[in-house]
């Protein structure tokens, strides 16, 4: 599960690094990143999304990608 201490360090990241980290993600999570475009204004977006984001929401989100995952 990703943590609000990995939030935080990919927040630190330049734009670049931030958004090759998002698309690690979400490969790892089954997702297939490739139709993304990850311009300036989109990874500002992002940042303030992520930034906001607590564990609880974390946790949530790695509920609903478990069961996403495996069909239930």
């Amino acid at each position: 599960m990703i943590t609000k201490k990995t939030i935080d360090q990919m927040l630190a990241l330049p734009d670049d690094k931030m958004a090759a980290m998002l698309k690690l993600v979400l490969t790892t999570a089954g997702a297939d990143p490739s139709g993304l475009k990850f311009d300036e204004r989109t990874v500002r977006r992002l940042r303030a999304v992520l930034g906001e984001l607590t564990d609880a929401d974390l946790s949530r989100i790695s509920a609903l990608t478990e069961r996403w995952r495996t069909g239930g």
